[in-house]
């Protein structure tokens, strides 16, 4: 698509899109409160977020597949119209059980939107291009993710808790539009055949793997029959699905695409940033609220910097990357994560909120000059035919090692509080000011000293995370960006304006 008015709008419309779906991510968990008092089942309140979390997980390799074999537009309006139809029914969800079936289908539709929103960027913008646009990109979703809890709080309390998911409809609305106006692309494939068998062993077990991590930590206990059962299906899951990808004929995610080592390390790198990202996103507002004390607003603004030093950072790397290569970028992001998580390390009782912030500033700008570079890296590798199912393949990598680590940590605390809570315990009575004050002092300090125990082994398990992929980036291949670009990918993809 050449530059002009028509591949503005199409900018425009991906942008809609990825910020409607960036919002959701974190929109939602100030209004899930409000509407736990409504529907009630406040004991099935994890799996609004798990279901979510599952189906946008296992379906973007499936989107990415789809998008290579029948172009980028029809699949990106069919994930749009699939996460629509799952917000307006969410809206209008009435029990507990309703809200989580339809929340497992809005994130079938996100699957779709954000890496296919990333791949029609690598598509309609040359290789000098795609940098600074991926970085600008990353600035929406990190934008919007900050100002997604705000948002989302004031929707609920002037409007309603619906009205989160309601307006999600004319946004993606609009989206779908500039992109069934202004963008045509020319048919590249005939031949379709997708791999159905590899779509099913991926996805359940996946599923498998997340229910025991998710469950097993805190309802069946880690040790017992069920979650070693699902941990084992998990694995018999993951071989077969390997097996199916060396004999499909147009498998879902292309094994020997990790042969190149630049899809391979920036994979890995991928399981790192999500793994610390979202695992900051739970973790530090709880040691804000709970060890150091305040309000729910006050441990979320601590994650303010973070996504403020994000979007910068990348928007950086985005305008530096042809000039300077890859490598040297992920290596300083690798760094400068690593110095975060380790002065994460340090904090206690005595942090103040400021230095919280700082330091989670100093991550969100080493995730921000890894991010940039690992996603164009892998967009430049490839042909156009496979740009879709690479790109895809770093963000479900990414989502994966967040999922995964979030989990994990979950139950390295869960096992710390214990002997501090004793027997009928709520660590919820320390994260609220009106009942912390209520507590006798004796409890309260007993607590709070579980809750930072346990957070500091957490933390330095983000340190630990965090060296890995400061080790890992040392392992990216030199050269410029052009030197590693495949030569399909040196241009715009076939995508022409209307």
């Amino acid at each position: 698509m050449k530059p002009g008015r028509d591949r503005s709008l199409v900018t425009t419309g991906l942008i809609l899109g990825m910020a409607m779906a960036a919002l959701e991510g974190t929109a939602v968990a100030t209004a899930m409160p409000t509407a736990i008092a409504d529907l009630g089942g406040v004991s099935r309140y994890s799996w609004v977020f798990s279901a979510y979390l599952l189906t946008s997980t296992t379906t973007v390799p499936l989107f990415g597949k789809l998008a290579d074999l029948y172009g980028r537009q029809r699949i990106y309006q069919v994930g749009v119209v699939i996460f629509l139809l799952g917000s307006g029914l969410s809206g209008a969800a009435r029990t507990m059980n309703q809200l989580i079936l339809f929340r497992a289908l809005q994130g079938i539709g996100a699957g779709g939107v954000q890496p296919i929103s990333l791949t029609l960027v690598g598509d309609i913008f040359t290789l000098e291009e795609r940098g600074r646009m991926q970085g600008l990109f990353s600035g929406v979703w990190g934008v919007s993710s900050l100002v997604g809890p705000a948002l989302g709080g004031l929707i609920t309390d002037w409007i309603s808790w619906r009205w989160v998911f309601y307006l999600n409809l004319p946004v993606g609305i609009a989206s779908g539009l500039l992109l069934k106006l202004y963008l045509r692309e020319a048919s590249v494939r005939t031949k379709h055949n997708l791999d159905i068998a590899g779509t099913v062993a991926l996805t359940l077990s996946i599923t498998l793997l997340l229910a025991a991590l998710l469950e097993g930590s805190a309802r069946w206990g880690l040790a017992s029959p069920v979650t070693l059962g699902c941990v084992a299906l998990a694995a018999v899951g993951l071989v077969l699905f390997a097996w199916q990808e060396t004999r499909a004929e147009e498998p879902m995610l292309p094994l020997d695409l990790f042969r190149a080592r630049v899809i391979a390390v920036a994979s890995a790198g991928n399981v790192v940033i999500g793994t610390l990202l979202l695992a900051a996103s739970a973790y530090v507002p709880m040691f804000a609220q709970g060890v150091i004390g305040g309000t729910a607003t006050d441990a979320g603004l601590t994650l303010a910097t973070m996504s403020i030093g994000w979007p910068i950072a990348s928007a950086i790397s985005g305008r530096l990357l042809l000039r300077i290569g890859y490598r040297r970028l992920v290596v300083v992001g690798g760094a400068v994560a690593t110095l975060g998580c380790g002065l994460l390390t340090l904090a206690g009782t005595g942090t103040t909120r400021l230095a919280l912030s700082l330091t989670m500033g100093v991550l969100g700008v080493g995730l921000g000059f890894m991010a940039t570079p690992y996603l164009v890296a892998v967009q430049n590798a490839v042909p156009w035919g496979r740009r879709g199912v690479a790109t895809s393949a770093t963000q479900f990598f990414r989502t994966i090692g967040g999922a995964i680590a979030v989990a994990v940590f979950g139950a390295m605390l869960n096992r710390t509080l214990a002997p501090a809570l004793g027997p009928g315990g709520n660590v919820d009575a320390a994260l609220e000011p009106a009942p912390r004050r209520l507590m006798a002092p004796v409890a309260l300090a007993r607590l709070l000293s579980g809750l930072e125990r346990g957070l500091h082994q957490i933390f330095v398990g983000f340190a630990i995370v965090a060296l890995i992929g400061l080790v890992l980036s040392w392992f990216f291949p030199a050269g410029s960006a052009a030197s590693l670009a495949h030569e399909d990918a040196r241009g715009r993809g076939p995508a022409e304006a209307s």
